[in-house]
């Protein structure tokens, strides 16, 4: 199973494409299915196998209900720190050395560790050829440096990099900051970003846009495969695009 993950400025529309193209892509499955794919056939909590398999959708209520009470979920995040404690180590060391200008660092470290448990299943599945992850550990970075983000923080944003799991396709999604924006105050902030101003969202928004450029050079100098698309151009055109580069 190979993996292709999207980045970009929360609200460029890395959601809208990475859905489509996992339903699109031959071979394609998203996170969240590939999960209960997995389980649904090797889960050892008979309650969880039982619910994956009654359920076609991850979005459906009684697998949330199942997922979130999984005995396999809190084994899937032992086996994967156990492989690779440098990840949850970085994030600790980050929020500890950012705790006075940090945001809600409880709910970005419940997103890291959620995400660390929903990757092992799925990359341990081998349901498909193609792994879809929308909010994978590149986007995580954001989340995880963007409120408060200074010149300073580079290295720890370069730790993380180094102890996250590398996929095999990064899929950069572009957009102007005013489109992320207004498409934020559409459909909703974050919890994170609910309450805050006008001024903070901007402020949150711009450190955002640095951290993604800093990750594509990151990925570039490592000589991982980027895909760069338009979050403004037809969904179609990018799944298209995206596509035929991850054609054999």
């Amino acid at each position: 199973m190979r993996v292709v993950e999207f980045l970009g400025v929360p609200g460029a529309g890395k959601s809208t494409i990475a859905d489509a193209l996992s339903k699109t892509l031959p071979g394609a499955v998203g996170l969240d299915d590939a999960v209960r794919l997995s389980l649904g056939r090797r889960g050892d909590d008979p309650i969880t196998r039982l619910a994956a398999r009654m359920t076609r959708s991850p979005s459906s209520r009684l697998w949330s209900a199942a997922y979130a009470r999984s005995t396999d979920r809190l084994s899937a995040l032992i086996r994967f720190a156990s492989a690779g404690p440098n990840l949850l180590e970085s994030v600790l060391v980050a929020q500890r050395e950012r705790a006075e200008r940090d945001l809600r660092p409880d709910l970005v470290l419940g997103w890291i560790l959620n995400l660390m448990a929903r990757y092992q299943l799925a990359t341990e599945s081998g349901e498909a050829s193609w792994l879809v992850v929308d909010e994978g550990f590149a986007q995580r970075a954001v989340a995880l440096l963007a409120a408060g983000y200074e010149q300073n923080d580079e290295p720890a944003l370069q730790a993380y990099l180094d102890a996250s799991p590398k996929p095999d396709v990064l899929v950069v999604v572009e957009s102007p900051l005013e489109v992320c924006r207004a498409r934020l105050d559409q459909r909703g902030w974050s919890e994170r970003l609910t309450g805050a101003g006008e001024a903070d969202r901007q402020v949150f928004l711009e450190a955002s846009a640095r951290i993604v450029s800093e990750i594509g050079s990151t990925s570039a100098r490592r000589n991982q495969e980027i895909i760069r698309v338009g979050g403004e151009d037809l969904v179609t055109d990018s799944v298209s695009r995206i596509a035929a580069t991850l054609a054999p």
